[in-house]
Formats: structure tokens, sequence, C-alpha cells
């Protein structure tokens, strides 16, 4: 099945760069390919992202516009052109503090068919979550957890925007994809 191009949301703007997060959930793939309890830094899925993904979804100049970053995490921080949010950064990027809501909408996305057809997980009742699905984060619980690794499960959003904390065991395959990365602006 041929992928549909890949559409885009900016999470958040700063100076010379900004944060960008895949409006919908692309692709179906384990966290990590066995049970166990891994971390960001060393999960199969953060070497697909910022190899195979990388490569496959972005022309080369395009590829030259992002950002290696340095991601933090509670088991050492990484450095990723690609890579999943966390929980805190949905909790932050997904909340207009000023009107005190929260944008379950987006946060709860659409799979692709592409994603469906790798054996995502969806919504397939006739209502208006229909086809949406859940995704991974980058570690279990939040920031200050300091538990990274040391489960074998991981945190996602759910079908309706919602974050489950020990969601998914980390071999799982119907989880999806939604990457994000920093592009540079200027």
């Amino acid at each position: 099945m041929e992928r549909d191009p890949i559409e885009w949301m900016v999470l958040k703007e700063e100076p010379h760069r900004c944060l960008c997060v895949s409006r919908y959930l692309l692709d179906c793939k384990p966290y990590h390919e066995a049970p166990a309890n891994v971390i960001w830094q060393e999960c199969t899925l953060r070497r697909w992202l910022n190899h195979d993904f990388f490569l496959s979804a972005f022309s080369e100049e395009e590829r030259e516009k992002i950002l290696l970053s340095t991601v933090e995490n509670p088991a050492g921080n990484t450095q990723d052109y690609m890579f999943l949010l966390s929980t805190e950064e949905v909790e932050a990027l997904f909340d207009d503090e000023a009107e005190d809501y929260v944008d379950y909408e987006e946060r709860g996305a659409l799979t692709t068919a592409f994603a469906r057809s790798q054996g995502a997980w969806f919504m397939d009742e006739d209502c208006e979550e229909q086809n949406r699905g859940c995704w991974w984060l980058r570690y279990y619980g939040d920031f200050h957890d300091r538990e990274e690794g040391a489960y074998d499960f991981i945190s996602c959003v759910n079908f309706d925007g919602y974050i489950e904390r020990a969601a998914q065991g980390v071999e799982e395959t119907d989880s999806c994809v939604r990457p994000a990365f920093w592009l540079r602006t200027d």
C-alpha cells in the first residue's frame, strides 16, 4: 500500500526553529522488538525513526532543515532528528493555558490507511472517534518518575486523547507512531 504525503502540525515556535509533529498516526511499530525493560536510547523504534523513517519520509533538502536535537529523558539525554513526544510535552503542547483547555481531539489522532494496513489498533465503530488509534510516548510515566526502563511497558496517548501511563507492552505491534522533530526556520 502506498503512503499518503505526510501532514505536519507546528506545536511550538521558538526563534530559528519550530517543533513539528505528524497530524496523523503514520505507521504501526513496536517500541522495541522484544519484551524488555528498555529505555528510549536503546529501543528499536528510535533506531527506525532516525534511520529508516528519516531517510524515506524526507528528501535530502528537507533532511538538511531538520535539526539534530537534544532529547531529554530520565535515563539520559539523546541526540535525535526524529523522536516521540513525552508525557510532559503532550500535556504542555496540547493545552491552552490561557483558556485552561486541553485539546483532546488533536491529541487523539486519526490513523492513516497505511497504519491500519500494518495492523494498527483503531476505533472501528461508527462513532465520533472512528479511525482514531493510540500512539507511543517516549517513555513510561513522566520525567519526574525517573523510572525509564524499569518496566516492560510504555505510556501511550489513547484514541480519546487521554494519556495511559502503563498502556502497552514494548513489543506490542498495534500502537502507532506519531513522529516529532525540530525544524530550522531560518
